[in-house]
């Protein structure tokens, strides 16, 4: 359970407590497999830091089986293939972390089921990660169906009153990157927006890798002329959005992320200021402490100061649910099962029972035979002089909604 680490922390991390097995010299081998080359390089090692990091937290606790990770990289799907197989057949292990795309992940989780290997998810979103009938495969994460409501309801809720609209007179227009990822995220957004009644005016997808022009769809959206801008974007690709957008006087009233491009540090560092007032859906980074367990609380203090203790810089979003991802494995599980065995993992997995707040990210833990966390609560953040805040819901927030409307680009200071 997470309340091992409320004694543990309390007494430096790290002076006296069991986590709840013998004490053993013999490690647990892990296999951790992110994109840390190519276009995901930068959000690939986010996840492989973040993972360190629960790694050490464990590894720095007396009376712990230590955790042993054989790390691979995965830049696109046939490396995803070639690698886990490699982790699984050469490197003899047994339970694998990854894979931060949904690509990358639905062809990695074809091995790792036929294999019996166990597949724990950090970020990808795809819903047929788990409705597959896979029996191996676990997703702490929210799946892409979690996105469109949360961020649906946040829009007809908060952003049409601020707008001096109803939410069928906000007109919602629709970027996304064409793989599993923007699909997945899409499909749950329109079919939120046709129940709340939002019109969705104009969807308009791109390939992530091989687009390197935004022109012809930020001239396509100002014809569309949208009260609201929802897009679905990696890392890359929503820099370039951003840069053009502005380029070319594209002036919308609110924009908001679903994770990944927008959650990315990177997407703050590189535009500043030009950021703020941006709004993104995905599990909370920076959030009301009063949200969380005392145990998660310590865990996320913990966190960032060896984050930037090892890598020298603040972590961002991804790196956060890396790791608190992890941390549930190789803590509520792997230190209670004291292996790796695939069918132990299993059952330990399923009998977790953490409520909502019991993870820095504010996730509960309540798998379902699918493997799905049932409990992956969401977020509404906003970008805000250099920060993402969580501004929704009222439990999580720890910042008021600012710039809603967006000013026009020539009027921004």
């Amino acid at each position: 359970m997470m309340g091992v680490l409320s004694t543990t922390l309390a007494t430096s991390l790290l002076a006296g407590c069991s986590t709840g097995t013998s004490s053993s010299t013999e490690s647990l081998k892990v296999g951790v497999a992110f994109p840390v080359s190519g276009s995901l390089a930068k959000i690939g090692q986010a996840c492989t830091n973040g993972v360190e990091i629960a790694k050490d937290v464990i590894n720095d606790q007396p009376n712990t089986k230590k955790i042993e990770l054989v790390k691979a990289d995965v830049p696109d799907a046939t490396a995803a293939v070639n690698e886990v197989n490699r982790l699984i057949s050469q490197e003899k292990v047994k339970t694998i972390v990854g894979f931060y795309a949904s690509p990358l992940a639905m062809a990695a989780s074809e091995v790792t089921e036929r294999n019996k290997v166990v597949y724990w998810e950090v970020a990808a979103t795809d819903p047929r990660i788990t409705t597959r009938g896979y029996k191996y495969v676990f997703r702490p994460n929210p799946s892409a169906a979690s996105y469109g409501p949360t961020t649906i309801e946040y829009l007809a809720k908060e952003v049409a009153p601020k707008l001096g609209l109803q939410p069928s007179q906000m007109k919602v227009a629709i970027v996304h990157e064409d793989g599993d990822f923007g699909t997945g995220v899409t499909k749950a957004t329109k079919e939120a927006a046709e129940k709340a009644g939002i019109p969705i005016v104009g969807e308009i997808k791109y390939n992530a890798k091989q687009t390197n022009d935004m022109t012809s769809i930020i001239l396509k959206l100002k014809e569309l002329n949208p009260d609201v801008l929802d897009v679905v974007q990696y890392d890359t690709d929503a820099q370039l959005f951003w840069k053009q957008a502005k380029q070319l006087g594209l002036n919308v009233k609110a924009v908001i992320g679903n994770g990944a491009g927008q959650s990315s540090d990177n997407f703050g560092h590189t535009f500043g200021k030009d950021a703020d007032g941006v709004l993104d859906t995905s599990s909370a980074m920076l959030i009301n402490k009063q949200a969380l367990t005392p145990e998660a609380q310590k865990l996320e203090t913990e966190f960032f100061k060896r984050y930037k203790e090892k890598f020298g810089k603040e972590p961002d979003l991804i790196g956060k649910l890396a790791f608190s991802s992890a941390y549930v494995l190789f803590n509520d599980v792997l230190q209670k099962t004291g292996t790796t065995d695939p069918e132990k993992v299993r059952k330990q997995a399923l009998s977790l029972d953490l409520p909502v707040g019991a993870t820095p990210v504010g996730w509960g833990i309540k798998f379902g035979e699918d493997g799905q966390n049932t409990r992956a609560q969401m977020a509404v953040m906003q970008w805000q002089n250099g920060k993402l805040n969580v501004i929704y819901p009222e439990n999580f927030a720890v910042a008021k909604p600012i710039m809603i409307p967006l000013p026009a680009w020539g009027e921004r200071k």
